[in-house]
């Protein structure tokens, strides 16, 4: 099964002098660090950014390359309080760690500039012995910066900070409920042109969700195959399920939330969408479409069906009892 749920990296942004406007007094740089810890942790990929700026046509540039991230809050109470760890992978969720960019967080408020500062450092022991690590297990963690965050209306922005991180890009993160932008990310893989600098436009990491999903197929003059239970995240998720002989065959599902591209500029919205194709082994790297539902981007479900193939998606609810 064509499955794999992982981690992705994390956040940086820095200001030398608070901008103008930015929410710099004591109660709110706590209920900022507050709203960090609670808004930032989670799956994160730019898949629909990917795939929309593959499809329209008014693009400034190639796409960007596809990257996944996840955070992590960690309890690791003799390094601090609040604690995140992260992991960046290129080229989603089964691609390789980045690991310049893998990491433990350490979040406090700073008073001296007036924002949430999150330090970076490399752990020496396994992030899975998180509870028993001290500040003996860290290390400095070469190439990353401070950031320091600060909330402007309802958006977290960051910026590395440049006093103690000098030479450093200038990288930005902007965080919402649903989205993480990110741009100057390392060794930028989208654009090495001269004259393009990397970084120049931001990648936009969506937020997944967990979907529960059914899956079917019914074959002429058989018994119908259904595969049930399965999960998926929204945010361009694939799975591969292959049915029983002898109507055996490879269907591959993905279930996408993100930018549905449109050139007559009509459709330019976010969706929700589940799509089925059909893979031949014969044919490596080619998927024939067989079916494609899609709702609104905030519906907590995405279902088709032609009475030959199918597919649903609801958001899994924990508190639900397992499928039958």
């Amino acid at each position: 099964m064509h499955r794999q749920i992982t981690t992705v990296l994390l956040l940086a942004l820095t200001l030398a002098a608070p901008l103008a406007g930015a929410t710099n007094s004591p109660i709110e740089l706590k209920t900022a660090l507050a709203d960090i810890m609670r808004e930032l942790p989670g799956d994160y990929d730019n898949a629909g950014q990917v795939y929309f700026e593959s499809e329209t046509k008014a693009t400034s540039g190639p796409p960007h390359d596809r990257v996944h991230l996840t955070i992590t809050r960690v309890e690791a109470p003799a390094i601090g309080e609040h604690v995140l760890a992260s992991t960046l992978r290129h080229g989603g969720k089964d691609g390789p760690i980045v690991d310049s960019e893998s990491a433990l967080w350490t979040l406090q408020v700073d008073p001296v500039t007036k924002a949430v500062r999150m330090t970076p450092f490399r752990s020496l022991k396994p992030i899975d012995s998180a509870p028993a690590l001290t500040p003996a297990d860290l290390g400095p963690a070469a190439g990353l910066c401070a950031v320091l965050w600060r909330k402007y209306g309802d958006a977290l922005r960051g910026a590395v900070d440049a006093a103690s991180c000098a030479g450093s890009p200038p990288r930005e993160y902007v965080l919402s409920a649903e989205q993480l932008w990110v741009n100057h990310l390392p060794a930028d893989p989208r654009r090495t042109e001269v004259g393009k600098p990397a970084g120049d436009s931001h990648f936009r990491l969506g937020k997944s969700r967990d979907f529960e999903c059914l899956f079917s197929y019914q074959p002429p003059s058989a018994e119908a195959q259904i595969s049930n239970g399965q999960h998926m995240r929204d945010r361009g998720d694939t799975l591969i399920w292959e049915t029983a002989p002898p109507n055996q065959h490879k269907f591959e599902y993905e279930l996408l939330r993100g930018m549905w591209p449109s050139n007559s500029g009509r459709n330019y919205t976010d969706l929700l969408r589940i799509t089925m194709y059909e893979l031949d082994p014969a044919k490596p790297g080619e998927r024939k479409l067989l079916g494609v539902g899609w709702a609104s981007a905030a519906s907590d479900r995405a279902s088709f069906g032609d009475g030959t193939y199918g597919g649903r998606c609801k958001l899994f609810d924990p508190n639900m009892p397992p499928p039958k």
